[in-house]
């Protein structure tokens, strides 16, 4: 039986006209999440992607999540990139005005920020920092393993 996540640290309640919306807020640690961001179940449901994977949002996310429900603008974000973790990849940085190619792992899966941009947690320099996933590029072995599970 899987354990029960439905463990929350807060709420939010939005109006509507005369409609009300309950944000309720969850720790995203308890459903695979980074720490520091939460999980969402506006109205009993969870909020996902539209891949239907998890939806982490951070403070800032939590914000513009609860500002778009009072304007009825609630979007459905871009689908999630197909980076599976943990993948070798190699990560584009820049530095000194040139890019630089490190080899690491992926530490996540690919993460929405509240601006819209997919970023994903890899292991660089004994620490994991979250980069777009327009400057990660999957190994050729992690790519062959991702097209014999299609």
């Amino acid at each position: 039986m899987p354990a029960d996540n439905r463990k929350f640290c807060g709420s939010i309640s939005v109006r509507i006209d005369t409609r009300r919306v309950k944000l309720e807020l969850s720790p995203a640690s308890l459903h695979g999440g980074p720490e520091g961001m939460y999980r969402v179940r506006a109205d009993r449901r969870w909020l996902d992607t539209e891949d239907g994977q998890p939806r982490f949002l951070d403070r800032d996310g939590l914000a513009r999540l609860a500002a778009e429900t009072a304007l009825c603008a609630l979007e459905a974000p871009a689908p999630a990139p197909d980076i599976p973790y943990p993948c070798r990849v190699s990560v584009r940085r820049w530095k000194d005005g040139f890019p630089q190619y490190d080899g690491t792992w992926t530490c996540t899966p690919p993460i929405l920020t509240y601006g819209g941009v997919w970023m994903v947690g890899v292991s660089l320099d004994g620490a994991t920092a979250f980069v777009p996933v327009e400057d990660v590029f999957i190994s050729e072995k992690c790519r062959r393993k991702l097209h014999d599970r299609s």
